[in-house]
């Protein structure tokens, strides 16, 4: 629905379209497609986890995520280096916590 970060974060945001993960890759999108940064990167990791999975995203890939954006927003370097990925690692930790909760598997 909206882009967070790069071309991959954001709730139905996939390879900077607004479409979910699982009808991105239905539709024969890949996920080789260049990520702009770590957290990019994550996302596209997530969202070829969430797409590969009948079931949808799971609690094990929004684990992955969510440290890996931890990290990220953990490192006040990044404020300096990176300043809209920090940023976003927020956003995007914050939001996959909440997402988590709705997850069934």
């Amino acid at each position: 629905m909206v882009k967070v970060h790069g071309r991959w974060c954001g709730p139905n945001w996939t390879n900077n379209q607004n479409i979910a993960a699982r009808d991105y890759l239905l539709s024969g999108g890949s996920f080789k497609k260049r990520c702009k940064d770590k957290l990019d990167c994550a996302c596209r990791s997530h969202d070829k986890a969430c797409a590969s999975s009948k079931k949808g995203c799971s609690a094990a890939a929004d684990t992955k995520l969510i440290r890996i954006a931890d990290a990220i927003a953990s490192n006040p370097l990044y404020a300096f280096t990176n300043p809209k990925m920090y940023a976003a690692s927020f956003v995007v930790r914050d939001g996959i916590k909440i997402a988590r909760l709705t997850r069934r598997h």
